[in-house]
């Protein structure tokens, strides 16, 4: 991975691009109003994660780069506050106050959510196996400010871990968490945006495997969710009953312990 800033760096920009190299182990490159395809050329086309003003981009080919955005969480959530139901909330009955352990964390859209529900007393734990996902996502929890305070505030309440979800899961004594959640990878992808595409392409591709579905009922004390295409064989493969909506290509899985 290389690390470098925008064109026209401050200080402050130069200073973190410092520490993400010296944390993630990539290559910091002085950008001297080189493009980033330039850097990728001269560099054998390896990822690009550039510091802005803006929050951090992260470029693994020419395409558009990835960077944190609430995004559909911050929608979801406002009609949350409207009254109207949403899925993932449904689904795995979190309520105020619960705690929640979600396995696959990629760019925390359901973390979010999850933590809007859980409130103030409640803790949402968001797993990320990728380093460069995991990069953007700790940049951008920290510092990105919503329109809404709450919705700024479930952000911030979010702990990140930077680990793969099957030897956390081990690692977790029972009944520890209420709610288990996985969002891998579709094994079917729905038709996508193209911030999806790039997101894909940096994410974990891994499916979830039965040993970790055994660990997620043993640290559960309410309910193990996932979330997969609705015509996916991977509710049946992991034991999970689906609930499948007419009007929606995504479906949620629930067992409960």
């Amino acid at each position: 991975m290389l690390v470098s800033t925008s064109l026209r760096p401050d200080p402050k920009l130069l200073k973190q691009a410092e520490r993400l190299s010296a944390k993630f182990g990539g290559r910091l490159i002085p950008r001297k109003k080189r493009s980033v395809g330039e850097l990728r050329e001269l560099n054998g086309d390896q990822p690009v994660l550039l510091a802005t003003k803006d929050g951090l981009r992260l470029y693994n080919d020419d395409s558009q780069p990835l960077f944190f955005h609430p995004g559909m969480a911050a929608i979801r959530v406002q009609r949350l506050q409207g009254g109207d139901a949403d899925p993932l909330v449904t689904a795995s009955a979190v309520e105020p106050g619960d705690t929640v352990l979600d396995c696959t964390a990629g760019l925390a859209s359901d973390a979010i959510v999850f933590s809007y529900a859980a409130g103030e007393t409640g803790r949402v734990t968001a797993l990320e196996s990728e380093p460069l996902i995991y990069c953007l996502l700790e940049d951008g929890l920290a510092r990105y400010t919503a329109e809404q305070d709450e919705i700024t505030e479930a952000m911030r309440r979010i702990r990140l871990v930077g680990r793969e979800h099957a030897g956390y899961l081990r690692s977790l004594p029972d009944k520890s968490f209420d709610i288990v959640y996985f969002d891998p990878m579709f094994r079917r992808p729905i038709a996508e945006s193209a911030s999806m595409s790039v997101l894909r392409a940096a994410a974990n591709p891994a499916s979830v495997s039965q040993d970790a579905i055994r660990e997620a009922i043993r640290v559960a004390r309410k309910r193990v969710v996932l979330k997969e295409h609705r015509s996916s064989k991977e509710f049946d493969r992991l034991g999970f009953t689906a609930y499948r909506r007419s009007n929606s290509k995504i479906a949620y899985g629930v067992i409960i312990p």
